[in-house]
């Protein structure tokens, strides 16, 4: 017997409580209780691509600071130095950096607010 995930509880949970308790809530409730939604569809987005985006960064990192032996908190870590260092200060350095942090920021946002992407 298949039981659901995280994802698909997190998802039911949600729709349960939009379609069925929202409607019955005070006025004054409104907006916590969509909050909560909220948080819950992020959380089942961070549970479904969480994974994914990190391993993303993480190869961006390793590339940037070509040491493809980093953990990522190491890379990130190491990629912070690099740029107090002046490393990534001009010419195609900078662009390939501009590249890396646009595609891990863009790997995020539909994480955490997938109606922001353009």
């Amino acid at each position: 017997m298949n039981h659901p995930d995280a994802r698909e509880l997190l998802h039911i949970a949600r729709q349960t409580l939009l379609q069925e308790l929202l409607p019955a809530l005070p006025a004054d409730k409104r907006y916590l209780t969509l909050m909560v939604a909220n948080a819950m569809a992020i959380a089942g987005r961070e549970y479904q691509d969480a994974n994914s985006a990190d391993g993303l960064e993480h190869e961006h990192l390793q590339a940037l600071l070509d040491d493809r032996q980093l953990s990522l908190g190491d890379a990130r870590q190491g990629l912070a130095a690099a740029i107090r260092e002046g490393r990534f200060d001009g010419g195609d350095e900078r662009s390939r950096l501009l590249e890396a942090l646009q595609q891990t920021t863009l790997a995020q946002l539909a994480i955490s607010n997938p109606k922001a992407l353009p």
